[in-house]
């Protein structure tokens, strides 16, 4: 009787911390408290009970089990009084509540939850407002960022509050009450209100839902970003940009270093000398020319030879890789900035404007987005450009050189370049062939690296052997003159005696050469097979050829058409236009 009395009252008084009695007659606790003692008017301890794991600990048990029948002020060092507060007991930091009850008093021990304290200390440390709320919108947690912004004092506490007293908010349009609600996440919800303290709040929200175990919704996370805050760092992000703008333009407006001619492009090959003859007759021309070839095949070799081979030589010639910049950065860099233009700018000339009267060299245009190639193409049909910011038209003067990695026709056509833009810049188009394409060049390009580049052997190379030449006539040279160069190299690092054979070169290079082997001879038999069906016209016949390599790439890369488009030297794009051509169902998921 005396404990159903003893319960009644701790649970009259501390909410439903008392679950229920066993067949015992023992409370059973919700996991809430560690530790209960049930202590007598006089401080004797009557009982003790664990309300978690705690109580398996052996040393926490002996402890207390000894508690029983003593007065706890005589054998234990805990000073406590009526409420809350913090005792050290067995070199451990406990929390307590105690409170009278029907005879006694009730004393409940919690560790000091260090976990929840770091947690806490490192949610106070974020510069984003975090709010923990529960089911019905009562504020459990609030962190510096959110008192700071809300405009509460750091020492007062909003928990227990509901968040509709902290806010003037329709309950309808709250980002927190809607994700408990809707049990769904919230991202990127503009808010916009006012605290009880009167201060206009405009807010960038994301939402969550807490649930638990069982599936029942428990409460909410809300993290917010004051969006005075979030203009602020883009208005630093924009100076930054401005910075990076300016040095980068200022670095290429101020380069003279135009090293190449005709005479630097190595081979007597005749698809590679009727490319230059071209590029020197159209170089004394005032027209816009395209350089189209594969990665590492020279197109800015070729560039600078045609600027130093034209009439503009004496001026400047300013090469930009579209490719290697952002579309912000690339077209304050291209067309210039007035100051105000945004956070940070000033009046900074362009690229294009620092190229007037001489030679701009665009490599990989097509990376540009769509919205600058109708930029670039108003200042080609206009010979004008305005400055970022500015209303005011400066006349330009400047021959366009531009170069794709890609068959740019094609590219006009399946949409990744303008075509408008596309015959504004091809006037006349120069092909660089591949360097599979003009073996022949092989001896002299070799001869050429190891004359002008002693430094990578140990000693001279007095010979190369039948194998090695063998090897670099098999490869199929993806990275053209660019990779030959990085092979030798590499070749000539290692080589010993002076002599270059087939253990000089790297494993991968002699790995993918087995593979380019076998694919070359399946090419050809390929060739051979097609070649033999006399009944069929030239165009027929390229177009079975085609599709079978296409087809056969395909299935070897297990339909993966990125992987296939890499193995082909094709964009993504350009192979998925080929399989639809063909009429092969792109099978990858």
């Amino acid at each position: 009787m005396q404990q159903q009395n003893t319960a009644f009252f701790v649970s009259r008084f501390y909410g439903i911390l008392i679950k229920s009695f066993n067949r015992e007659g023992r409370i059973e606790m919700e996991v809430i408290f560690d530790i209960a003692l049930l202590l007598s008017e006089s401080g004797f301890v009557r009982q003790v009970e664990f309300g978690s794991k705690l109580g398996e600990n052996s040393e926490i048990r002996t402890a207390c089990k000894g508690l029983i029948g003593q007065k706890l002020s005589e054998v234990s060092s805990m000073v406590f009084q009526e409420g809350t507060g913090e005792v050290q007991w067995l070199e451990r930091r406990f929390t307590y509540t105690s409170f009278r009850v029907f005879y006694g008093i009730c004393l409940l021990l919690r560790q000091e939850p260090i976990r929840e304290k770091l947690m806490e200390a490192v949610l106070d440390r974020s510069s984003n407002v975090i709010q923990l709320y529960a089911k019905d919108g009562t504020i459990q947690f609030f962190n510096k960022a959110s008192k700071c912004l809300l405009g509460i004092p750091l020492k007062e506490s909003v928990e227990g509050q509901n968040l509709l007293d902290i806010f003037h908010v329709d309950p309808n349009y709250s980002a927190i009450l809607t994700v408990i609600r809707n049990l769904n996440n919230v991202h990127h919800r503009y808010d916009r209100y006012k605290s009880t303290t009167g201060k206009e709040l405009m807010t960038v929200t994301e939402g969550y839902p807490v649930f638990r175990k069982d599936g029942s919704i428990l409460g909410a996370v809300s993290v917010e970003q004051d969006m005075n805050s979030v203009k602020s760092q883009i208005a630093e992000l924009k100076q930054i940009e401005g910075i990076l703008t300016r040095h980068m333009t200022e670095r290429f407006a101020a380069s003279k270093d135009v090293r190449y001619t005709f005479d630097d492009l190595i081979g007597s090959s005749e698809a590679l000398q009727n490319s230059i003859q071209l590029a020197k007759r159209m170089a004394e021309r005032e027209i816009n020319i395209l350089i189209q070839g594969e990665t590492g095949s020279g197109k800015e070799i070729f560039a600078q030879s045609i600027h130093q081979y034209s009439s503009r030589r004496r001026e400047k010639f300013i090469a930009v890789n579209c490719a290697a910049f952002p579309e912000s950065l690339i077209e304050s860099m291209l067309f210039g900035t007035v100051k105000g233009a945004f956070t940070g700018s000033s009046d900074q000339m362009g690229l294009i404007e620092a190229a007037n009267h001489g030679t701009l060299f665009l490599d990989e245009v097509n990376s540009m987005s769509p919205a600058m190639q109708a930029k670039l193409l108003r200042v080609l049909q206009e010979h004008t450009l305005q400055r970022i910011g500015s209303t005011k038209y400066i006349p330009v003067d400047v021959r366009v050189i531009s170069s794709t990695n890609e068959d740019a026709y094609v590219m006009s056509q399946n949409g990744k370049m303008r075509q408008d833009l596309f015959f504004r810049l091809a006037s006349v188009i120069i092909e660089i062939p591949p360097l599979r394409n003009r073996l022949e060049d092989l001896p002299e390009l070799v001869h050429f690296f190891i004359a002008n580049y002693p430094q990578y052997a140990g000693m001279p190379i007095r010979k190369i052997t039948p194998g090695f030449w063998q090897r670099l006539r098999e490869h199929q040279w993806p990275g053209n003159v660019r990779e030959l160069f990085h092979i030798l190299g590499y070749a000539m690092s290692v080589s010993k005696d002076g002599v270059l054979d087939e253990s000089d070169f790297p494993y991968y290079f002699l790995r993918h050469a087995k593979k380019d082997s076998v694919s070359q001879q399946h090419s050809q038999s390929l060739v051979m097979e097609v070649s033999n069906k006399d009944e069929k016209g030239l165009t027929e016949l390229v177009n079975e050829y085609e599709k079978s390599i296409l087809w056969e790439t395909y299935q070897a890369c297990g339909k993966n058409v990125t992987k296939a488009a890499a193995k082909l030297h094709l964009s993504r794009q350009n192979f998925q236009y080929h399989l639809r051509k063909f009429g092969i169902k792109e099978e990858e998921k």
